[in-house]
């Protein structure tokens, strides 16, 4: 997909995201909810494969949604640099089960000069908050492959 702009991000509200930068992305089919700049909703459904023997979404899962979330916010900000991690910080507050729907919110609290801090908050379809999670994300040369 490389750039995207946000008229383009903004028709994918509602479908299932197929063409992510990121191929793990793709792999957490997730469904775009709604899109403004620098903030984002998406829904994600619980797999199989993203458990732990208990039947509940494995740490490095939520991580995974909640990155790609990052991802999703900041390509609608339409930032001119590529951007990456430099801090990921997650507190895990409650289980969510396999095949249950959870909704991440990712959003953009300030852009700088070089970082960029955004803050992600995880809730199932009940509302309860599974996970809260901040980052900070340094602009960076690398060009999408």
């Amino acid at each position: 997909m490389g750039r995207i702009r946000f008229e383009q991000l903004k028709a994918l509200e509602g479908k299932i995201i197929t063409d992510s930068p990121s191929a793990a992305g793709n792999w957490l089919a997730p469904r775009l909810v709604s899109a403004q700049p620098g903030e984002i909703v998406m829904e994600v459904v619980i797999k199989d494969e993203m458990c732990n023997p208990y039947g509940n979404i494995h740490g490095g899962m939520m991580s995974l949604v909640i990155d790609e979330a990052i991802g999703w916010a900041i390509l609608s900000a339409a930032l001119e640099l590529q951007y990456t991690s430099v801090s990921l910080n997650i507190d895990f507050l409650y289980a969510a089960a396999r095949g249950e729907r959870i909704l991440a919110t990712a959003r953009i609290v300030r852009s700088g000069k070089k970082i960029v801090n955004t803050e992600v908050h995880v809730h199932n379809e009940s509302g309860v908050l599974l996970s809260h999670a901040t980052s900070n994300l340094v602009s960076t040369s690398m060009i999408i492959k």
